[in-house]
């Protein structure tokens, strides 16, 4: 749901900004359906992880791994895309960070209760969440992990990482790129037109 929140943003932004909401329809991402894979992974886990499914448990941290893997796969297929190394560099550090923690992302508990997020403070306090853990001191690379609280007036509560700061703002650019630059290209592209037409103006 947060990233459905920065898409939003990001295109409020393009609209200001003088964009096309059309423009978007240009960005010709390749492998949708890997994209579409790892986020049934990952939702998948969370839905079945809440119902205390022994086999998801146990295995949710190589599901969550190859859920990763595979956004990989997605940046390198959209490489020459704007804004896909800096996604491409916020998955790694994501990745990296879980995968050095037992397959699951490390949250601060201090973070979940400023971001008012105290339900899901007590499931990992049990120890029965299947994509995250709490912070200990034996957490490795502590400042990638989820330790930034997002709070209100932020419309979806949550806790982050360095590295999904920098997919907010691969997607973020993505957009603009499309929305912004395709319609300022139209206009150089216009302007020239008119130039070769009137030579004297």
């Amino acid at each position: 749901m947060l990233y459905v929140y920065i898409i939003i943003i990001s295109i409020i932004i393009g609209l200001l900004r003088n964009g096309k909401l059309s423009s978007l329809s240009q960005i010709s991402l390749k492998r949708i359906e890997l994209i579409v894979l790892a986020f049934l992974i990952q939702a998948g886990l969370i839905f079945l992880g809440s119902r205390k499914i022994g086999f998801v448990f146990n295995y949710s941290s190589y599901a969550l791994d190859f859920s990763y893997v595979v956004l990989l796969l997605v940046v390198w297929y959209n490489k020459e895309l704007k804004g896909m190394k800096i996604i491409a560099l916020g998955i790694a550090f994501n990745f990296m960070v879980i995968l050095v923690n037992g397959g699951r992302m490390p949250i601060l508990l201090g973070s979940l209760y400023k971001a008012g997020l105290n339900d899901i403070a007590l499931i990992l306090k049990e120890g029965s969440h299947v994509t995250n853990t709490l912070i200990t001191e034996k957490t490795l690379f502590r400042f990638l992990a989820d330790v930034i609280p997002l709070y209100p007036p932020f419309p979806a509560p949550s806790v982050v990482s360095v590295g999904d700061f920098l997919l907010f703002y691969g997607v973020f650019s993505l957009i603009q790129n499309a929305m912004v630059k395709k319609q300022n290209s139209e206009i150089r592209n216009q302007n020239s037109e008119d130039k070769e037409l009137n030579p004297e103006v």
